[in-house]
């Protein structure tokens, strides 16, 4: 029980400020949580996270595969269970409950059913995780402060970055095809070394951005026009409308027209 209430009390906040930094500049939720998965297997090899993909939604699970028959082992994965949930919930809002989470524990707690009312709670699982939605995967990090006026436990830049100069003429060219970072260095009057350089200090590279400014350009397409995927792909830069849809699934989990139907629906 102690291990459900300081998952749900504390939540993120015991992630390290740089850790929830490179997290937040993730385009969507699904590149997050794949994000989160390479950086804790690099520092952790005791513990195992990894996003499994199902038709409908993914599992983001966690294990100790080693410590399955350690003294307190079900409370701790209870305590992670309510820190990736709390990543979650930076994306998709504060109030939503997944409608499935799955622990190896041979019975639910009460308090659990409790802090999940509707969600669909599996006992004596292979795996402890949480299952979202691959209508949920596109979503991006909101900006500003949370509704109750406290800080938001994922950390949110307020200064300037140059890099949101390059977001924003990125986005000014895209219909022109493929943007190299030679251009956009020449318009922002850098070297393309200081342009990569400047990247880096914040986690991020040409590509990475570029993608992520293209994915978001053509949310906006299909969500507000009639367009066909074709002619997105062509006004976000690219040739061949496969690597659009390539591009647009590896970061937002699922394809265009996925996105499409559940964007009306």
């Amino acid at each position: 029980m102690l291990g459900w209430h300081v998952g749900r009390f504390v939540g993120d906040h015991n992630l390290s400020r740089g850790l929830l930094r490179r997290l937040e500049n993730a385009p969507t939720l699904y590149q997050a949580l794949q994000r989160l998965v390479q950086l804790v297997s690099a520092e952790a090899s005791h513990l195992q996270l990894g996003i499994h993909e199902r038709r409908d939604d993914i599992v983001f699970y966690t294990q100790y595969s080693n410590m399955k028959d350690v003294p307190g082992y079900t409370s701790s994965q209870a305590y992670q269970v309510g820190v990736y949930l709390d990543v979650i919930r930076h994306y998709v809002g504060r109030d939503w409950v997944p409608d499935e989470i799955g622990i190896e524990y041979p019975f639910v707690p009460p308090v659990a059913e409790e802090q999940f009312p509707g969600c669909r709670i599996l006992a004596n699982q292979r795996v402890g995780y949480v299952a979202v939605p691959r209508s949920c995967l596109h979503r991006a990090a909101p900006s500003g402060n949370r509704a109750d006026g406290k800080e938001d436990s994922v950390v949110l830049a307020r200064e300037f970055d140059p890099v949101d100069t390059l977001r924003a003429v990125l986005k000014a060219y895209l219909a022109d095809g493929y943007p190299t970072a030679r251009k956009m260095a020449s318009l922002l009057d850098i070297s393309v070394r200081t342009l990569a350089r400047r990247l880096s200090a914040s986690g991020l590279t040409y590509q990475a951005v570029l993608d992520e400014v293209r994915f978001h350009a053509a949310k906006d397409l299909l969500e507000d026009s009639g367009a066909r995927v074709i002619d997105v792909a062509t006004g976000v830069g690219f040739d061949d409308p496969s690597h659009f849809a390539r591009m647009f699934r590896r970061i937002g989990g699922l394809s265009p027209r996925e996105f499409r139907r559940a964007a009306r629906g």
